[in-house]
């Protein structure tokens, strides 16, 4: 990630391009490109974003690769590749989110994972009493934590398979955390050690100041039709639908919406900048631990300027968040406003 220091020391017109590209998000940290209209349920292995703090990215042999479990436990182990065939096999759609993700932005991907649960591993060693945290590293010295009872949850995976396949080496080959409902950090890639603790301890990006809450807020987007960003002077930088539509045009709006733990109960969208809601349809629903994408068709009958807004209600009733926020230190929030000109 830019670091204040590092931006200080840009010209400005570059420092504004970089700006503009981290607050867009619009590519992934290998350079793959995001592209609104790739968007599936299941995002290909090949589009999946990426984040790395690395220049060059560990490259493990899969036959000596080990994965110790320790700290606070009864019997500490040290497992092969072949060792975690021996547990339970788990296959799990779930949804990453980086915390850098701004509102509308591409950090952000959904894959079917296949791994062991880490709870399994975790209770042949026998978690200690006191346990508060697991501190889970990484081969490229990457750390991060999450508590215990995350730790334990059903869903919290050990995985070395993404749809379908090996994880490839950007995504965390050999094998890969996988803990749903927080942000992409707490996944560690490459990992090597995970270690129960008694304390509160502190991860990578925890320790340049983001958190303390890395729960990705409930948000939604939209991604179709084709969107770009408004040149003009009085609205310049906004996002506007780059296609041209007439009044009387049958519009179909399409997007995303994510509440991690809880599940998309509703979508709504608004096409006159708040002003009223009409329901949208879910036509992917999704899970508790994955993303929902919805459409709605418009019809405007008036040529003029619209704001349309998309807005979400999680199954448990949470609502997203009015009030904006940047991404920094806990993760964007807010709505999604996308202009549409209607000749």
């Amino acid at each position: 990630m830019l670091t204040a220091g590092a931006a200080a020391g840009l010209t400005y017109p570059i420092f504004r391009l970089l700006e503009r590209m981290f607050d867009d998000a619009t590519f992934t940290y290998d350079g793959q490109t995001f592209h609104r209209d790739t968007i599936t349920p299941i995002t290909p292995t090949e589009l999946f974003y990426t984040v790395t703090k690395n220049v060059v990215d560990p490259e493990i042999d899969r036959d000596l690769w080990r994965l110790e479990i320790g700290g606070n436990v009864d019997d500490p182990k040290s497992y092969s590749f072949d060792d975690l065939q021996d547990f339970e096999q788990i296959d799990q759609e779930t949804t990453l989110m980086c915390i850098s993700n701004n509102v509308g932005s591409g950090l952000f991907s959904n894959a079917n994972w296949r791994g062991v649960r880490l709870r399994d591993l975790l209770n042949a060693s026998g978690v200690q009493e006191g346990a508060v945290e697991v501190l889970v590293s990484g081969a490229d010295a990457f750390s991060d934590t999450f508590a215990i009872e995350k730790a334990m949850a059903e869903e919290t995976l050990v995985v070395y398979q993404i749809n379908g396949e090996p994880l490839p080496r950007k995504h965390g080959f050999p094998v890969r955390i996988i803990v749903p409902g927080l942000y992409g950090e707490k996944n560690v890639k490459w990992v090597t050690r995970v270690e129960v603790v008694d304390h509160d301890a502190k991860g990578f990006y925890e320790k340049q100041g983001w958190g303390p809450d890395f729960v990705p807020k409930v948000r939604s987007d939209v991604f179709a039709p084709f969107l770009a960003r408004d040149q003009r002077q009085k609205t310049r930088g906004q996002w506007i639908i780059r296609d041209q539509f007439r009044a009387n045009d049958a519009i179909e709006l399409k997007g995303r919406a994510f509440a991690p733990d809880q599940g998309i109960g509703s979508v709504e969208v608004s096409t006159d900048n708040g002003e009223t809601w009409n329901p949208a349809e879910l036509y992917y629903p999704g899970t508790e631990i994955t993303w929902a994408l919805w459409s709605y068709t418009w019809r405007p009958t008036i040529a003029g300027e619209y704001v349309v807004i998309p807005r979400c209600t999680s199954r448990k009733g949470e609502q997203q968040p009015v009030e904006p926020q940047r991404t920094v230190p806990q993760g964007a929030q807010g709505y999604h406003k996308v202009i549409a000109l209607i000749q």
